[in-house]
């Protein structure tokens, strides 16, 4: 009776680690750059309970943050592919 040994090349338990860490890490920007383009798309509906003061907006500073939110949004969000989330 002969055994035959497996072609495929025995992987270390790091590189196992190395690459599974890699696909998280890929798999988490990917939907953190999902959620900044929606947002991107969603944020200018605040604008207008923003300029007005309403909506939890009374501080005089928070039309501004919401502006800044957005150009992050912006920034974070234009690489965005869909394909990319669903591979």
């Amino acid at each position: 009776m002969s055994s035959k040994m497996s072609s495929a090349p025995i992987r270390a338990p790091i590189q196992i680690g190395t690459s599974l860490s890699s696909a998280c890490w890929s798999r988490a920007v990917a939907g953190v750059r999902a959620v900044a383009f929606w947002a991107t798309i969603l944020l200018p509906f605040a604008y207008v309970p923003a300029a007005y003061g309403t909506m939890g907006f009374e501080q005089e500073w928070s039309p501004l943050a919401l502006i800044a939110l957005h150009v992050a949004c912006v920034v974070i969000g234009h690489n965005h592919n869909r394909s990319a989330i669903h591979a």
